[in-house]
Order: C-alpha cells, then structure tokens, then sequence
C-alpha cells in the first residue's frame, strides 16, 4: 500500500493540474493568447530561473552527474539507429517516418524532467535532471531538424547551422551555463535576489501544466490509430522498460540516479515533434495524435513504472 500510495503521489498531482487547464480552457478563463504568452513566460524568463537555482543550490555536484548525461546521450543515438532501421521497414509514407522516429525516441523531458526529478528523487536527482537537460537540448534540435529535413518531401539541405545557433540561444541552456559558473565559482546571491529568484522558479513548474492542459483536447485518432498503439507502446512501454533493465542490472545505478534516465525515457512525447511537423511538411495529424495520446496514455504507464521500481526497492 506504501509504494501504491507513493506513485499516486508522484503522478497524479502533476495531472489534476493539467486537467485543471483543460477545464479553465473550456470556460474560457484561459484563452489562447494567454496559453501562448504564458509558455513564452515560462520557457524564456521562469525555467531558465529554475534550472539555475537547480544547480546554484545544489548540495553537490560530482561525476555522476557526467555519467547519467553520457548514458542518456547513448540513449539517444541507440534509439535513433534502430528507429531509422526500423521504421522506413514497417510504412512507406515518408512524412510519417519522421513523425514516428521523433515521437518514440524524443520525450518532454523539458516539461517532465524538473518536476518528477523533486519528486521522486528530491534535490539531487533535480540537479541531476538539468544537467541531462542542458547536454541533450542543443542534440536532440540538431537530430531533429536532420530526421525532418531527410524524409521531407519538401526539397532543400538540413540547416543544422541554423539549429545548432538556435540551440546556442535557447534561454534555459543558458540558465544551466550561468548556474554551473556561479556553483563553480562561489558566486553568493545578494539574500533578496536569492529569495525573489527562488519565489519565480517555484511558479514555472505548475504553470507550465496549467498551460498545457489549455492545449489539451482529445481529437479523433480513427486514422492513426494502428501507427499510435506501435508507437505508444514503444516510447511509453519498451524503451523506458529495456533502458531501466539496461542501467539496473548492468550499471547498478538506483535511486536519485535512476530518477532522471527513468523520466526521461518514460515521459511522453516533446511538444516540440508537433512543431516541427507542421514545419516540414510531415504528417502533422499524426504528430498531434501522438502527442495528446503519449500523454494521456502516460499517466497510467509512469504511475505502473512508478510503482514497479518502488516495489523493487530501486527507487
């Protein structure tokens, strides 16, 4: 019953949340101008301040934190391979190859990763997660813009120079870069800026679930629905199930460490893969689809996850 209770409380909080935004969404309390200011809000000004109190505050930064960036970046290319093996094998649509190799193997560990980490990890396994955040941001853009350019029917070369530069911009990686140097360098914070930036980075979490449930709503998956249970299965199921086999009994790697890789093999799909759809000219139903679903059908697969290392005391 303790460890039932403790992945209760891991997942359902972060979700009524959601379904809080998708109710104000629905009586117009939140409207589309707000959702689309407030992610702006959130992912240029308030998790950038928290991704950096995450490392200024941290009680300690040790190559462990090396180790899970190293193996989640192996994740990545792994997964990546067997996926533009096996995909172009089981459909011929080009515009769907894209959508399925970026929806499995990219999850929102952006949105996911800081909340679940405190949670189920405390401080540490936070810290831990923006670290793998900030090595994995600029690669996953890159492959990103490279898989959509590739099985694009839209003619004309990758830009991965102008994915790299936006990658360069992004305002969180640069929250991560200015935490490590004031961690490194001793920097104090003046007690009030330490207070009022603490105060900011406890608002961006809840926030940002509040404004995704306002993009929540559940549209027909009549036509995907084949392409959706493969894929859902592969991203919410068997990746996160062989990864955390994989680094358990292989590499011995268990509580506040296990944290991070689990949530970022387990989280749903990136928003991000629906974006970057619409760009390319890839199959975009198809991404949004897998995009509401992962998440929806993620509630149940983290809570059992959840559960399940709990119960067998790696968590």
């Amino acid at each position: 019953m303790e460890n039932l209770l403790f992945a209760c409380n891991a997942v359902l909080p972060t979700f009524a949340i959601v379904l809080l935004g998708s109710s104000l969404k629905k009586i117009g309390v939140l409207q589309d101008t707000l959702i689309q200011q407030g992610n702006t809000l959130c992912f240029q000004v308030l998790f950038p301040i928290l991704v950096f109190f995450n490392i200024y505050a941290a009680e300690k930064i040790n190559i462990s934190y090396l180790k899970l960036v190293v193996i989640a970046l192996t994740v990545i290319a792994v997964s990546l391979l067997i996926l533009l093996f096996v995909v172009p094998r089981v459909t011929t649509d080009r515009r769907r190859m894209s959508v399925l190799i970026q929806s499995i193997y990219r999850g929102n560990f952006m949105l996911y990763g800081l909340p679940f980490s405190q949670v189920l990890g405390g401080a540490d396994s936070a810290a831990m997660a923006t670290s793998i955040m900030a090595a994995t941001l600029p690669v996953l853009n890159i492959i990103g813009v490279f898989v959509y350019s590739f099985f694009s029917e839209v003619k004309g070369k990758p830009d991965l120079k102008g994915a790299a530069v936006q990658s360069v911009k992004n305002h969180i990686l640069w929250g991560v870069i200015i935490g490590f140097v004031f961690r490194m360098l001793n920097i104090p914070l003046p007690q009030f800026l330490d207070t009022a930036g603490m105060d900011l980075a406890g608002i961006a979490t809840p926030l940002a679930f509040l404004l995704l449930g306002g993009q929540f709503c559940i549209s027909s998956a009549k036509k995907n629905w084949k392409a959706l249970m493969v894929g859902l299965g592969v991203k919410l199921v068997i990746l996160p199930v062989v990864v955390l086999f994989a680094v358990i009994y292989g590499m011995g790697i268990t509580g506040s460490e296990l944290v991070p890789i689990f949530i970022f093999c387990a989280a749903p799909t990136a928003i991000t893969n629906y974006q970057m759809a619409i760009q390319f000219d890839a199959d975009a139903e198809l991404a949004g689809d897998f995009l509401i679903y992962s998440m929806l059908f993620s509630v149940l697969t983290m809570f059992v996850l959840i559960y399940a290392l709990r119960s067998g005391g790696w968590l």
